[in-house]
């Protein structure tokens, strides 16, 4: 059912970027520093800038889950370390005081 949507999405976005191309033809001029520049198609560009933008999107949250993924891993250890705790309080014998 998954693959099934993301096929769905890829040609939603395929047929959004085809009917974008066709209806946008003219070429841009992307002016760089020091007199540099690129002419291309206007679909091109806005394609780039596009798969830019979810590469910096993934990577910056890439670094956000690892870092939950670290925080995660040390709080299960703490668990770990308490029940172990709990578990030896319990096994102790009950002294009482008169």
């Amino acid at each position: 059912m998954k693959k099934l949507l993301y096929l769905f999405f890829f040609l939603l976005l395929a047929v959004f970027a085809l009917t974008i191309n066709l209806k946008n033809p003219q070429s841009v001029v992307l002016n760089y520093y020091f007199d540099l520049s690129w002419e291309g198609p206007l679909v091109l560009v806005l394609t780039a800038t596009f798969l830019l933008g979810l590469l910096f999107g993934w990577i910056f949250m890439s670094m956000s889950v690892i870092k939950n993924k670290r925080v995660a891993g040390k709080t299960k250890k703490q668990l770990a370390k308490v029940e172990r705790e709990v578990e030896n309080l319990r096994a102790m014998p009950i002294k009482d005081e008169l």
